[in-house]
C-alpha cells in the first residue's frame, strides 16, 4: 500500500505539484523522442540505476542511454507515469514512489516499472531527482505461488551453456555499430581483417568478415557452448553418433573445439569461455 503525499511545511502543496511535474516532463520528453528533455528532470550527478542494474554517469549518461532507446527499441513509444506517493524528509528533500508504463505505438503495453526516487530542492534551483532506482515488479501471481517440491532429480551444475553466436558479414564494422547502438552491446575485440566481437554480458556475438575468395556464405555460421570439460563433452557427442570434435587451429582464444550436430550444423566447445566483458552481478537485483 502506498502512503499518501505528506505535506510537511506551509508550501508543501506547491512543492508536491513541482515534484509531480518532473515525471510529466519525463513523459513529454519520451513522447517526442527527446532524450535531453527526458533527462532534464534529473540532477547533473544523479545516481541512476536501471532495471538491468546499469548505472549511467549522471544526467549526461541518462540522456545518452535514452537517446539510444528512442532511436531503437522504443522509437515511437509513449511513457505513462503515475506518482504514487511523496514523503517529505525535510522541507527540501523527499522520497517519491512512481510507476511507469511503456506503451507501443498501437497502445499495447510493453513494460511496467516501479521506481523509488529521492528529490531535492535547493535555494538556487528547482526540484530535481538526485537518486533514482528503477525495477520491474514481480507479478502478484509469482509472489503468491507455492514453493515447488524438492526435485528428486539432481540438476547438474555442469550443464553446458549457449554463450556464442557467429555471423559471416560483408561489413562487420557497420553491423557492429548497429548492434552497439540499438542493443547496447559492447565491442570488446576487433581482428585485423575487420571481424568484430561483441557481448551483452552473457553471450558473445562474432561478426566475421566475409572473404570474397572464400566458400563460406554470408549469414549465420555457427554457435558455441561453454562447457566444463571438453573431453567429457567430446565423448558424449561421439556416443550420440556424431563425429569426434576437432581441435581448432586458430589464434583466437575463444573456442578450443569445433563439432557438428546430426544435421550438419557447426558449433564450438570451449572450457574457458568466449571472451567479452564480465556479466552483470545479478540482473534480478536491478
Amino acid at each position: 500500500m502506498h502512503e499518501p503525499d505528506t505535506p510537511a511545511h506551509p508550501h508543501a502543496q506547491e512543492d508536491i505539484l513541482a515534484i509531480r511535474a518532473l515525471w510529466d516532463t519525463m513523459a513529454r520528453g519520451w513522447a517526442h523522442g527527446d532524450a535531453a528533455r527526458f533527462a532534464a528532470s534529473f540532477a547533473e550527478d544523479c545516481d541512476f540505476t536501471t532495471v538491468r542494474g546499469d548505472k549511467p554517469a549522471g544526467r549526461p549518461g541518462i540522456e545518452a542511454g535514452h537517446a539510444i532507446l528512442f532511436r531503437g527499441p522504443y522509437k515511437g513509444t509513449a511513457l505513462e507515469t503515475d506518482v504514487k506517493a511523496i514523503r517529505f524528509l525535510r522541507v527540501d528533500l523527499a522520497t517519491v514512489e512512481a510507476e511507469s508504463t511503456i506503451r507501443a505505438p498501437d497502445g499495447g503495453e510493453l513494460a511496467c516499472t516501479h521506481a523509488l526516487a529521492v528529490v531535492e530542492r535547493t535555494a538556487t534551483r528547482p526540484w530535481l531527482i538526485r537518486a533514482f532506482h528503477n525495477m520491474i515488479p514481480v507479478p502478484a501471481a509469482a509472489q503468491q505461488a507455492p514453493q515447488p517440491q524438492e526435485s528428486t532429480v539432481t540438476e547438474p551444475s555442469t550443464r553446458p551453456k549457449l554463450r556464442h553466436l557467429a555471423i559471416v558479414a560483408r561489413a562487420p564494422e557497420k553491423l557492429a555499430e548497429f548492434y552497439s547502438s540499438v542493443f547496447a552491446m559492447e565491442l570488446f575485440h576487433r581482428d585485423p581483417d575487420g571481424s568484430c566481437f561483441l557481448s551483452d554480458g552473457y553471450l558473445t556475438l562474432a561478426l566475421i568478415k566475409h572473404q570474397l575468395d572464400g566458400e563460406t556464405p554470408v549469414g549465420m555460421n555457427h554457435f558455441g557452448f561453454h562447457v566444463e570439460n571438453t573431453a567429457d563433452m567430446s565423448d558424449a557427442l561421439v556416443a550420440a553418433g556424431t563425429p569426434k570434435p576437432a581441435e581448432r587451429s586458430t589464434s583466437r582464444p575463444y573456442a578450443e573445439y569445433r563439432a557438428i550436430d546430426p544435421e550438419g550444423n557447426w558449433f564450438d566447445l570451449s572450457a574457458h569461455g568466449f571472451g567479452g566483458p564480465p556479466p552483470p552481478a545479478d540482473p534480478s537485483q536491478s
